[in-house]
């Protein structure tokens, strides 16, 4: 019979104090593996969408403003020396590998007089704006030369349908699509490609320019050293709200999972304590024996090890499971179900290193006279 054998047989006789010790590690080792993968889940949605979806940095061209003042009261200033974003700027910035650049959408901003009023024009490359932004739905199709899309107030205020015209600069251009309501300024405007957009508005350089990045912050620096022409702006109160709240579950979870270390630490710690030195007797006959101290070590290091080992395993399927499962109940979300082996391999390690020193705190049990351990039976 080896040590092995021994060990899970004390195990078996002690079950209630198995089954405690198995638990602890279970519970512990789980919540702790289900707030870290909630929190990780909820860091790769949130630079999923940073990664897919919408705009994150915003390129303008750069003017001077002066302000005027008279007697401490503050009149409107106007700007000055204004730049223009050539055309080919776009070009430059998809060459460049080094922005990380997953999309960008160029514009051609406005005004033009109508028959009644003066219209905002928005000239975009459609392909490129609807990636963007998929939130954009139109009615009808995208325009071609000399055809538009207005926007769902737009067509409201002035009963346009597909199909109508719109006057604008004397001229008539068919309506062939209507933006679906957004909530923005885009359901005011009259949407129209490149072409027409110049032809209407005579200008002939970029009047924004969107990107989307997967690294706003480095991408907005590189971009201001690389447009000295340009005002580059990071768009990050747009998901500062939502990177704030995951941040602090992230810091919840970090204390948590050490609040819950340090409760599972002291209770094995105190757990395995009193399971020896009430087996003190036990420790005397295996000594008297010829069991020597080191047998005796190695079957307590293999009694907790198993435990550990179990426990830790369980605990780290039980937490990845419980996301998996309560996460569309409890959070509205869903999260996949995912080995990480460095995880796993982590809390299974950390579960054994905490049984073993539990058992080396008790060492002094282990080096008791045989005598000595004998006279308490």
């Amino acid at each position: 019979m080896t040590l092995t054998d021994i060990a899970v047989q004390n195990l078996q006789r002690r079950k209630g104090k198995t089954i405690f010790l198995l638990l602890t590690f279970i519970l512990v080792v789980g919540l702790t593996v289900t707030l870290n993968t909630l929190a990780k889940s909820m860091r790769d949605d949130l630079q999923k969408s940073l990664t897919q979806y919408g705009a994150n940095v915003v390129i303008t061209p750069k003017s001077e403003h002066f302000t005027l003042s008279y007697g401490g009261l503050s009149v409107p200033g106007v700007n000055y020396e204004i730049k223009r974003l050539n055309y080919n700027i776009v070009a430059k910035l998809e060459n460049d590998q080094e922005l990380a650049i997953n999309g960008i959408a160029p514009k051609i901003i406005g005004s033009v007089a109508g028959g009644k009023k003066r219209y905002l024009i928005i000239g975009v490359d459609f392909s490129s704006e609807l990636k963007m932004k998929p939130w954009w739905h139109i009615q009808g199709q995208e325009p071609r030369d000399r055809e538009v899309i207005v926007g769902s107030d737009l067509a409201r205020q002035e009963a346009l349908v597909i199909g109508n015209t719109l006057e604008l600069n004397h001229q008539k251009y068919p309506v062939v699509g209507i933006m679906q309501e957004t909530g923005g300024s885009e359901d005011n405007g009259v949407f129209t490609n490149f072409k027409t957009s110049r032809t209407l508005t005579g200008i002939d350089s970029w009047s924004m320019i969107e990107l989307n990045t997967t690294q706003p912050d480095k991408t907005a620096a590189l971009l201001s050293e690389l447009l000295p022409e340009a005002k580059v702006a990071e768009l990050s109160q747009l998901v500062q709200g939502a990177k704030e709240s995951v941040d602090r579950f992230a810091n919840f979870s970090l204390f948590a999972s050490i609040l819950l270390g340090v409760i599972g630490v002291l209770i094995v710690f105190v757990t395995t304590t009193g399971n020896i030195n009430n087996r003190v007797a036990e420790i005397g006959i295996f000594r008297a024996i010829g069991f020597r101290r080191r047998h005796i070590l190695s079957l307590l290091i293999r009694e907790i090890a198993l435990v550990s080992i179990f426990g830790g395993v369980l605990g780290y399927l039980l937490g990845k499971l419980t996301p998996t499962l309560l996460g569309p109940i409890v959070f509205q979300k869903t999260v996949s179900f995912q080995v990480h082996p460095l995880m796993a391999l982590a809390t299974i390690c950390g579960s054994v290193l905490i049984g073993v020193l539990s058992v080396l705190s008790c060492k002094r049990a282990v080096d008791l006279d045989p005598l000595v351990a004998l006279s308490s039976i």
